[in-house]
């Protein structure tokens, strides 16, 4: 600790901007690489909406979970700067490991950048309190101006890297938020001297009666208002994971049913077989000429869609920061259980709001069709599902189009009503495959992988397979599947030159479709894609969200630091952390069952059970001011 004077820059210490671009950057590649992140696994990987929400869930509860450990390894060994160091090393690695498709990479990645999150996040706010000593005023501002670094690096994290994601691929976007860690950490190393410490001993002398610690009062007060604070954190964990449906649901929301042009009501045409990439240098030879379409037709992309959270606290805080001023001076301030109702509240109306987009999605489309192919069956109600079987698990059932797929026997027609995805439509065309073709692939893909694994890396290699099923006109076609398979029509011989993974299978597999079957379905894709609705619902829901944020969140944390005993804020800080944790899995728990049902029901369980949660709240509000004992 130091108490020699420090240099200034706009009335706070210099250490202040070298923490808070530290941070900025470390949020723009955290929340530009989590944007990335669901899509990246259902689309590039074709893993299932389930799987993708299981993996999303464990590691979001590990990254918001771990800073409580991270600032214990601090405090005990490390200190703070040197875990500030050793946990931007470890996100900068994870984060470039993201930028290599293999699985083993990918799962090392997310577990560097779970340990950076946890040694980084917690002590970088910690170093910002102790910038200033007891009872400086302007704390409170600089606390300020830090979270406002924090927002503009979640801000700006997915615009640039889903806009890379875009035009280049994935990988680019990954290695983006890898370049934005490392320079966020030689921000830290080269500016860590300015960083001038004091130590944050609060004596008496220094507390008002609010801020005075509990243990201060009689036992009776600190056990009352410990109970608040477990309450307060049951309706936590019920705001954050209605709230983190954003990087799931509400993300393949608006990747496969949002119309993403600003102003134009029709939305862009979709592509039945996809060629493939673009390649860098084919982009960048066009780039004015998008930036000119862009002004032209304005869009966004559907990871840009997480940037509407971050751009309207940036705008809003100020805003309500004021109104609680204004109502403060009136005497009329709402108490904090009081905020934390409306904050649940506008949560369920934010859900509310998306409620006619779904019925505006929920268009119906239509196909003739003589009868639905082998490897597909109809349920008692008309609904079109697969049987899928896996390792130890009984056989189940897998409906599509969010279960409003139909086939009508009797009148020959399929129909759906919404948008029937790309994902639904190939996976639906895989299942209509002829058996012999869908062994071939299969004996195929085994052996792709076998000699993957032996060839060396360099090495050109090459394994064939005789495909006598394959239908009249069939061609290799997809995003991934034109990059390793090739098809000799004269000798019918299916010919892979690397490794066919998941989504590459089911291209293949897909363009062998019964032809009467993928006609109903393309034309049923083509048509339901005009139900697209506007991004301008989406737009709305992040308003009404982030005003319920901004009603909870701040003034949660600060109740925290006044209702805890002084000796154990830093548990309770624990718990508040620990509640968001438990979120952030629950949360994916429900996003598992996006796409399982339509979105209208999807919304109305959040409706009901954020309406639901703040009607209880609100009735316990007496009872809480009562426990808080004249803390407001």
């Amino acid at each position: 600790m130091a108490d020699q004077p420090q240099g200034t820059l706009f009335g706070h210490p210099r250490g202040l901007y070298v923490l808070f671009f530290t941070e900025l950057w470390e949020r723009f590649s955290f929340y530009g690489m989590k944007t990335l992140l669901m899509l990246y696994m259902i689309n590039h990987f074709f893993w299932s909406q389930e799987d993708a929400s299981s993996l999303l869930g464990t590691y979001a509860m590990l990254a918001y979970g771990l800073p409580v450990v991270g600032g214990f390894i601090a405090d005990r060994y490390l200190g703070a700067r040197r875990a500030i160091i050793l946990g931007a090393v470890l996100l900068s690695i994870g984060h470039l490991l993201m930028a290599f498709e293999p699985l083993p990479f990918f799962y090392t990645a997310l577990g560097f950048i779970i340990a950076g999150v946890g040694l980084l996040k917690p002590n970088v706010s910690t170093q910002v309190g102790s910038l200033y000593k007891p009872g400086d005023p302007r704390r409170d501002g600089a606390f300020t101006i830090f979270y406002m670094g924090i927002n503009l690096g979640a801000l700006v994290g997915p615009l640039i890297c889903d806009w890379l994601r875009v035009h280049y691929s994935y990988h680019y976007g990954f290695a983006a938020a890898g370049v934005g860690m490392i320079l966020g950490l030689i921000v830290y190393v080269i500016g860590q001297r300015k960083l001038v410490e004091f130590k944050q001993d609060i004596g008496d002398a220094d507390l008002n009666e609010e801020s005075k610690p509990t243990e201060m009062h009689p036992p009776h007060v600190v056990r009352d208002r410990i109970i608040v604070l477990l309450v307060v954190f049951a309706f936590i964990i019920l705001f954050w994971t209605a709230f983190e449906q954003s990087p799931n649901a509400m993300l393949v929301w608006a990747d496969k049913h949002t119309n993403l042009r600003l102003l134009s009501t029709e939305p862009p045409p979709v592509t039945l077989e996809e060629e493939g990439p673009a390649t860098a240098a084919e982009e960048g030879a066009g780039i004015w000429q998008e930036v000119k379409d862009w002004f032209h037709d304005p869009s966004v992309t559907s990871g840009q869609t997480q940037s509407f959270n971050p751009f309207f606290i940036i705008t809003l805080a100020p805003v309500f920061a004021f109104f609680w001023i204004w109502l403060d001076r009136r005497k009329r301030q709402p108490s904090t259980p009081t905020k934390m109702v409306m904050g649940l509240a506008l949560v369920a109306v934010a859900f509310g709001v998306m409620w006619p987009a779904a019925h505006f999605e929920n268009g119906p489309s239509s196909a003739t069709l003589s009868g639905v192919p082998d490897g597909l069956e109809v349920d008692e109600g008309g609904w079109v599902y697969s049987v899928e079987e896996e390792d130890g698990e009984a056989e189940r059932r897998v409906y599509y189009g969010a279960k409003r797929l139909r086939y009508d026997a009797d009148a020959q027609v399929m129909r759906v009503n919404g948008v029937l995805t790309d994902l639904d439509r190939l996976r639906l065309l895989a299942k209509a495959a002829p058996p012999e073709f869908k062994n071939a692939v299969t004996l195929l893909v085994e052996q792709a992988r076998e000699k993957s694994s032996q060839a060396a890396r360099d090495e050109e290699w090459q394994v064939s397979e005789m495909v006598s099923s394959a239908p009249a006109g069939f061609r290799v076609a997809g995003e991934q599947a034109g990059e390793v398979a090739q098809w000799d029509g004269a000798t019918r011989t299916l010919i892979a030159t690397g490794e066919i993974k998941e989504r590459a299978k089911t291209e293949l597999l897909a363009a062998a479709a019964h032809p009467e079957f993928k006609e109903a379905v393309d034309k049923i894709y083509l048509d339901s894609s005009q139900f697209r609705v506007s991004v301008w619902w989406l737009i709305l829901f992040f308003v009404v969200l982030t005003m319920g944020e901004l009603c909870l969140s701040p003034v949660g944390l600060s109740l925290v630091t006044k209702l805890a005993p002084a000796k154990h804020v830093g548990l309770f800080m624990g718990g508040w952390f620990l509640a968001t944790a438990i979120a952030e899995k629950l949360a994916q728990v429900f996003g598992a069952y996006w796409g399982k049902m339509p979105p209208t029901k999807y919304f109305v369980l959040f409706i009901v059970m954020c309406g639901v949660g703040a009607l209880f709240m609100a009735l316990l509000i007496r009872p809480l001011k009562r426990k808080m004992h004249g803390v407001n």
